[in-house]
């Protein structure tokens, strides 16, 4: 009995080497199988469009939330669509349909349309920065003029009321006039480091992937396993009858 378990392995490996053409046959049915239900698979369509959208320094709520932008500039889409923002400066969008052609033109159109909303945004944010640069540009020239006023009345007058009065004044001028110098820099600085939206990704259109190697593989692999598995349990059925009749 020991002699027969000991030699066991020996024996299954003998019937699999005779059988081997199993091996071969059952992996490669599996193998297309696997390659033909790749296809069965829905999808969402023949072609994607991807494009991303950098919003420079314009960070809208309204311009840079997912649901919000489909809901504004999305709504002419046919096909399956998705906008997501990875970052907090970019938005990519990528959309599937049947037609490489119409998949292009409406992501071109929904890019067109989402950046005029960023440069509309970037260009409010602009002007409203100018007037107020050019408000402050104004201030500095009015306390310049003041400025020279004041000294000058310093200059010619000889009242100790009039000195210590204009002398107060002078100073608190000549602080404002820092001050104003200072936030006109700032907000001429904030101008120059504004950026402003653009395409990041040139938008383009490619075929959906297919799955049909990754698939074969897969049905190959388990083709060797219930290969395995089919001729294990024919030696079995093999041995029960041969013991069976002895």
């Amino acid at each position: 009995m020991s002699e027969n378990k000991s030699y066991r392995l020996y024996d299954s490996l003998e019937f699999f080497w005779r059988k081997k053409i199993w091996f071969i046959i059952i992996p490669i049915i599996a193998a297309l199988i696997g390659y033909g239900a790749s296809f069965l698979v829905p999808s969402d369509g023949k072609y994607v469009g991807k494009s991303t959208i950098f919003t420079g320094s314009v960070k809208l709520e309204a311009l840079t939330n997912p649901d919000h932008i489909m809901t504004k500039y999305g709504e002419h889409f046919t096909g399956k669509t998705e906008v997501f923002v990875p970052t907090r400066s970019y938005i990519k969008t990528e959309t599937f349909g049947d037609n490489e052609e119409q998949v292009s033109k409406e992501l071109t159109q929904f890019n067109d349309q989402l950046l005029a909303g960023l440069m509309e945004q970037h260009d409010k944010v602009i002007g409203g920065t100018e007037t107020y640069a050019s408000v402050q540009a104004e201030r500095i020239a009015s306390l310049k003029t003041a400025i020279e006023e004041y000294r000058e009345i310093l200059n010619e007058s000889d009242n100790l009321t009039v000195i210590n009065n204009f002398t107060t004044l002078l100073s608190t001028a000549e602080m404002d006039l820092t001050n104003a110098l200072a936030t006109e820099q700032r907000v001429r600085n904030d101008i120059i480091a504004y950026e402003k939206p653009s395409l990041a990704v040139e938008t383009y259109v490619v075929k959906t992937k297919t799955y049909g190697l990754e698939a074969a593989i897969a049905g190959f692999i388990l083709g060797i396993l219930l290969a395995i598995l089919t001729l294990s349990m024919w030696k079995y059925i093999i041995d029960a009858r041969k013991s069976k009749r002895a």
